[in-house]
Parts: C-alpha cells; structure tokens; sequence
C-alpha cells in the first residue's frame, strides 16, 4: 500500500491495491510437500516420494491457482491507466506461479474503460452509492474469503480487480481507498 498524493485531476504518485507476486507459491509448495514426504519416509521411500509429488501437485495446480486473486492480486491506479496481474484463465494463474517476480503487469489505459463498479459479495456499488459500502472484516483463511472487486466494464468484456486482500489488512480505510479510486476514475473516463 503506498501513500498517494492526489491533486485535482493530476496523479504525483499512484494508488495500489493488493501485494506483488513473488515466487512465495512455489517456494512454499516445495517446503510443504518436502515436509510431507520426509514424513513418508518413515514409513518407506516410495510413499515418501509419493506423497511429496501428490501435495506438490495439488499446491501448484489447484490450491494457488484457485486462491491467487486473493492472495496476490496487485493492481494500480497511475497517471494514463491501471497496471494489474491477468487471472482471468487458469494458465494467466498459472503462469504468474511459476514466473513470481518475474512476471508481467498488463495495462489497461483509461480510454478503454466505459464503466466501472465495485461488487462485494452480495452488493454493486456505484460511484454515487460507494458510501454506503458496508464493511466487513475478511478471514485470513484464503477459502472463506468474501470477493470485493472493482468491475471495469470494457467494450467487448470486464476485468475484475480483486480488493479483499486490502479489506483483511486495511479493514479501517478500505472504504476510503475505494471512494478515493471511485472519484479518480469517474474524473478520468469522463
């Protein structure tokens, strides 16, 4: 999260959501399955060795690919458009994955955007509406995370950048944030 000074229609700084991806998936999926096959190995080589390649698999194929947006879903707001990670297929997912911090940012310029909105779980916030956005904490278990994206409504299709990550770890200004990139936009695709 950076501090942004924001004066009039002029951006000095920019305005980031969510954290940058690394190459922590990979890691960790090797350390727990590592872990888990030295387990069995006390019980004999081959079901250690299974057991280290069956966790690694389930981690890097399906637990990381299905939880990332949550997780490392980095986006930012700067003077000429939004740079953010593409999830939108599993491969985009997988990818990031396997790249960490070598990965690409995409951009999309302000020009392209026709609309935008923020959805919770059960709710779709408009600029004009945003402040009656209703907090709620988020659990830091990734799977009983609630979505809260902001929906930027293109010609031809939508990109969704996730913002929960923000809401476990910035509960107090989240609303802010999201009203401050709510009026930002609203001054940019206009």
């Amino acid at each position: 999260m950076s501090v942004t000074r924001n004066t009039g229609d002029k951006m000095d700084g920019s305005i980031n959501f969510g954290r940058e991806i690394n190459h922590g998936p990979l890691i960790k999926s090797i350390l727990i399955s590592a872990l888990l096959g030295c387990v069995g190995l006390l019980i004999n080589y081959k079901m250690g060795l299974t057991i280290f390649l069956i966790i690694l698999l389930i981690m890097v194929f399906v637990y990381y690919p299905s939880y990332l947006p949550f997780l490392y879903s980095f986006w930012s707001l700067e003077e000429h458009g939004i740079t953010y990670y593409d999830m939108s297929t599993y491969r985009a997912k997988l990818n990031l994955i396997i790249q960490g911090k070598n990965a690409d940012h995409q951009f999309i310029s302000y020009t392209e955007i026709n609309s935008f909105e923020v959805k919770s779980e059960n709710n779709s916030y408009s600029t004009m509406d945003i402040s009656t956005f209703k907090n709620q904490r988020q659990s830091i278990f990734t799977w009983l995370r609630k979505p809260l994206n902001l929906v930027l409504h293109l010609k031809n299709s939508k990109i969704a950048l996730d913002a929960s990550w923000d809401q476990l770890h910035d509960n107090k200004n989240i609303q802010a944030r999201l009203m401050n990139v709510m009026s930002y936009l609203d001054k940019k695709i206009q």
